[in-house]
């Protein structure tokens, strides 16, 4: 079986890829090679030559999922959008929208990763004739392993985390407007790949009277992010939008308690071993925070329990497994892919909607 993975963290440059090691991409890529299957991998901005390969299987919405939409080999197309921002209300764009749509109606196979996201998808896209599953994120649970390390406020203040990446969708500046309503002692790390925002998130630490308790670490390595997780007293997720995050994953298997809003597939990720709040809301996300923190041994006493949960249900086995099960099922199809089918809108036109207005490189 000849597999082509196209995503944008292998459209980017050798920097940001030290910075950001680990994607759903690049797990299920290690996964495949494991299992001594012939994996090639494009960035969206990469020409792919489809007849080259059996799986071409796209993740994100972008250059080559349009452009895979639009092949005429025999390939089975694939395709992972991972959007969480297209479950949000009000926040797509019409012709991102229609564009989604369309790559959508193209795939012969569209995957979720969270229950809530494939219902979402059943609602808003033209799935009749694709196979449609739910295939959670894996994640190494050798980098992620349960160990406590926090003090739990006995030393020093109670330490929060962030993991993610400083940009608008991710909410970082209501994580700091609920971090000044504490009525705890606090600190906060934050660690990101992208920063885009830093300058911004600075200013406002003073503002707010935060000076001395705001961290900014940069990136780190799976192997220092594990440490960071389990030397936190608690990991808070602010995003107004996400899928189904990773860093949610990667904190239960440390056993540290989260924080984290209710947005995707995060309730269905956090199973109960959490705390959900709507996004946006300083005070409600500060009060969610003084929950956990007034209880702490009540959460902390759930930890192991998360560990065990998140190890068997986010497992990589589990993930590469059910998307090869895909793959076979897909190529043991007879007749024509979905794509094959006459167009009802000229080419150029979704080209230059799917691609020179919509389909921003992720």
């Amino acid at each position: 079986m000849r597999i082509a993975l196209v995503g944008g963290i292998y459209g980017k440059d050798p920097d940001f890829r030290r910075k950001l090691q680990v994607t759903p991409e690049t797990i299920l890529e290690r996964g495949l090679r494991e299992r001594g299957y012939h994996v090639a991998t494009f960035g969206h901005y990469t020409r792919v030559d489809s007849r080259q390969f059996d799986i071409v299987h796209v993740h994100h919405l972008s250059y080559g999922s349009v452009r895979m939409a639009l092949d005429q080999s025999g390939a089975a197309f694939v395709y992972t959008s991972l959007d969480g921002a297209a479950m949000t209300e009000g926040a797509s764009h019409i012709l991102r929208e229609l564009a989604a749509r369309f790559v959508a109606l193209r795939a012969d196979a569209v995957i979720a990763v969270s229950k809530r996201e494939a219902e979402f998808q059943k609602r808003h896209y033209p799935l009749t004739g694709a196979v449609h599953e739910v295939i959670p994120t894996g994640v190494d649970a050798k980098n992620y392993v349960y160990g406590r390390a926090n003090t739990s406020c006995q030393y020093n203040p109670w330490q929060l985390l962030y993991v993610g990446q400083l940009i608008a969708l991710k909410n970082v500046d209501v994580l700091l407007r609920a971090l000044a309503q504490l009525k705890q002692r606090v600190e906060l790390s934050l660690i990101y790949h992208n920063s885009t925002m830093e300058e911004s998130l600075r200013a406002l630490v003073p503002e707010l009277g935060l000076q001395g308790r705001v961290h900014f670490l940069g990136a780190k390595s799976p192997q220092e992010l594990a440490a960071e997780y389990q030397s936190a007293d608690l990991f808070v997720l602010p995003s107004s939008a996400e899928a189904l995050p990773s860093v949610i994953t990667e904190a239960m298997l440390c056993g540290t308690p989260v924080v984290a809003t209710d947005v995707g597939g995060v309730r269905e990720q956090l199973a109960g071993y959490g705390v959900c709040v709507g996004p946006g809301d300083p005070a409600a996300l500060a009060s969610a925070i003084s929950c956990v923190l007034d209880n702490y041994d009540r959460f902390v006493a759930q930890g192991e329990a998360a560990s065990v949960y998140a190890s068997e249900r986010f497992s990589v086995d589990h993930m590469v497994d059910h998307h090869l099960e895909l793959y076979t099922d897909l190529l043991a199809r007879r007749g024509p892919r979905r794509r094959h089918s006459a167009m009802r809108v000229p080419i150029d036109a979704i080209l230059r909607t799917g691609v020179s207005v919509i389909c921003a490189t992720k």
